[in-house]
């Protein structure tokens, strides 16, 4: 992994939200045009990611421009982790926090969402990250406390990024991004249940 400053290693190791657009982060951006569905690739490693931040207590919340149809996939993809094992124990009993999904929701509407779950959970901006991969992503970027994007991002996001993955979208950048806050805080990966 590439050096970097402590202040954003700092920033890391106070986060207590995670916020991530899902295409371009969870997918690599691209869809299968002339299937009767919408084909996107996404990556295991991504979805184990989101494991490891749950194991260590973060909240994770997924905003997306996507909507009805085109979003089903991603409400699939969110249900299946929220059915995992660790998911049905309450947090106070070593349960993880659901991961929550709001759909429909782009630009400015993702800093209202962003508000709305924070005020839910009784965090702050300044508790928070966020991982978004495009100009729709800015908005909520320039909010949080640790901005990431993937290294397949817009060059323009990656410019304000604090964070930027190894892996592109789709393969592995929110894990890049979720190994990243455990290195920071000095957890081995392999101390946490691996789903």
């Amino acid at each position: 992994m590439t050096k970097i400053d402590p202040v954003i290693i700092n920033l890391a190791n106070k986060v207590e939200v995670v916020f991530s657009d899902f295409d371009g982060v969870f997918t690599n951006n691209q869809i299968l045009e002339g299937a009767s569905y919408k084909a996107k690739w996404r990556s295991y490693y991504d979805g184990q990611g989101v494991s490891l931040l749950r194991a260590i207590g973060l909240h994770l919340c997924l905003i997306t421009n996507e909507k009805g149809d085109s979003a089903e996939y991603i409400t699939a993809v969110v249900e299946k982790w929220n059915s995992l094992p660790s998911s049905s124990k309450t947090p106070h009993d070593g349960g993880w926090e659901p991961v929550r999904l709001f759909t429909d929701v782009g630009g400015a509407r993702k800093v209202e969402v962003a508000i709305e779950f924070l005020v839910e959970t009784g965090w702050l901006f300044s508790d928070s990250a966020f991982m978004g991969d495009d100009l729709v992503d800015v908005p909520l970027l320039q909010k949080v406390a640790l901005r990431a994007a993937p290294t397949s991002g817009d060059p323009a996001v990656k410019a304000i990024a604090h964070f930027i993955s190894e892996r592109p979208g789709g393969m592995g950048a929110f894990r890049d991004f979720a190994n990243f806050i455990l290195q920071s805080r000095g957890i081995d990966p392999f101390s946490l249940p691996p789903q």
